[in-house]
């Protein structure tokens, strides 16, 4: 519609009045043009490395998937292979002990209860929905007390999958969060759950949940807040886009007022990173695509 209309009107008007920012109009239109040759290449054997990832039961690094490849006759950088695993959320379970025995034993050198590893390193992407998720809480502040919401977002989709809110910051709010979002299916199995290190997530409850759900769980550096900036970046447009502008008498008007955020941020909302459109509709055409 922009497209057609840009003729006759200015781009700064035409997207004020849809609703969507020049760079995800921009970004949308690139969407739209023919791949390169090398992003052919990545989209074709992506299909085929996860394939190859799953029949090995989760035991293949990316040696053995370069050489299965060749054995087929399809040569395959390491390099390129590390980025095909690293975007479809694929990590082998000797690779997740290592690191966690890593972190145990660190941990046991410092003289205190150990934290999961970090098992993302700052790579937000991912290809397949449920399999690489972050989380995080932030508060709300009414004229009741505070109101917390704990969070649980997909890399692949960027969709809000599960959401909790509560009077306090527990690690029960968390656990229901991610509750929600299992409940509704959006969690593959064993999947990577990344978070800080807040005491919700450090807590011997949270640590059962993951353990009896088959939930790898993955922690950045302490005080560094670049290493879960994904989960920063949502709370900080819930917080610009729609809390600040709110005088909030109730907590229950201002979990109404998350609550509306995360389905208009969910549904409607354009998103740069998936090219411009919605979280909702991204899943929507893996779902169509699988």
């Amino acid at each position: 519609m922009i497209a057609r209309l840009r003729a006759h009107f200015p781009l700064d008007y035409l997207c004020a009045k849809f609703g969507v920012s020049k760079s995800g109009y921009y970004a949308f239109r690139a969407t739209l043009r023919s791949p390169g040759p090398k992003a052919r290449r990545r989209n074709e054997l992506t299909p085929r490395v996860v394939q190859l990832f799953t029949d090995s039961g989760g035991s293949a690094g990316s040696r053995k998937l370069v050489a299965k490849l060749a054995g087929r006759g399809e040569r395959v950088n390491r390099k390129l292979m590390l980025r095909l695993m690293r975007r479809s959320g694929l990590m082998p379970h000797q690779t997740i002990r290592a690191r966690a025995a890593a972190s145990r034993r660190q941990a046991r050198a410092e003289g205190r209860a150990p934290d999961p590893a970090d098992l993302l390193g700052r790579d937000f992407t991912a290809t397949i929905p449920g399999s690489r998720l972050v989380g995080d809480f932030t508060e709300t502040i009414t004229a009741e007390g505070k109101l917390y919401t704990a969070t649980v977002i997909d890399l692949a989709s960027r969709e809000v999958i599960g959401y909790a809110c509560g009077p306090k910051a527990t690690a029960k709010l968390a656990i229901n969060a991610f509750a929600r979002a299992r409940r509704a299916g959006l969690v593959a199995d064993t999947a990577l759950f990344h978070t800080d290190h807040g005491s919700q997530y450090r807590s011997q409850s949270f640590a059962r949940y993951c353990r009896r759900n088959k939930i790898a769980r993955s922690m950045g550096a302490n005080y560094e807040c670049w290493d879960n900036a994904v989960a920063e970046s949502f709370f900080s447009q819930l917080k610009e886009e729609r809390l600040h502008a709110q005088n909030f008498a109730t907590r229950a008007q201002a979990e109404a007022a998350v609550r509306d955020y995360i389905g208009y941020y969910n549904t409607w909302r354009p998103h740069g990173t998936l090219g411009g459109i919605t979280p909702a509709a991204h899943r929507a055409t893996y779902d169509a695509a699988a």
